[in-house]
């Protein structure tokens, strides 16, 4: 672990603590909650794993929050700048990376995604609110549901009720970047 990820480790175990003794439970509830084990739990907490975005994302439900909440820094301001090549990032499955396009806490979230060829979301999501997705390079495949497809193209955009199973591919054999912004935040 290079010091970038130490931070981010320490950082989000930090969060993970801080939020699951406000939400009074321990270690084995949120176990019990989240799917996720007791030990891996508390390596997060003590800041020696960083769970992947969606057992995060797990995690953040059983606790009553977001992902995005427990890896945001700093209270919420009238305003984010989040400049180009700056922003936190998080590793997603296949050297997908996920950037976050705000800072603090915020009633919007938007992230902009950089997928590897060939990679995917991995297992389906739903959460509270809307999602909307914006193509800016490449293309990427969008389930929704069980029944919709839709192949999106550079310029494309797709919003739809988030509280429906929905996750994204890359079929392709170029890198695709789109912007997903999630209302209320998901991750």
């Amino acid at each position: 672990m290079d010091d970038d990820q130490r931070a981010i480790a320490t950082a989000i175990g930090a969060a993970v603590r801080t939020a699951r003794k406000e939400a009074g439970l321990t270690l084995r509830e949120v176990a019990l909650k989240s799917g996720l084990s007791q030990p891996f739990l508390s390596q997060t907490e003590n800041g020696h794993a960083v769970p992947s975005v969606m057992n995060l994302h797990r995690l953040a439900q059983s606790l009553g929050t977001t992902a995005h909440s427990l890896l945001a820094q700093g209270e919420r301001t009238p305003s984010s700048l989040v400049r180009a090549g700056e922003g936190r990032t998080f590793e997603l499955a296949h050297d997908s990376v996920i950037r976050f396009c705000s800072t603090g806490s915020r009633t919007m979230e938007p992230n902009e995604i950089t997928a590897a060829p060939h990679s995917e979301a991995g297992e389906h999501t739903e959460h509270a609110g809307e999602e909307f997705i914006h193509v800016l390079e490449g293309s990427v495949e969008v389930e929704v549901g069980l029944d919709e497809h839709h192949v999106l193209h550079v310029g494309d955009t797709l919003l739809y009720t988030s509280t429906i199973p929905h996750r994204w591919f890359n079929r392709t054999a170029a890198v695709a970047r789109f912007l997903i912004v999630s209302s209320p935040p998901s991750f």
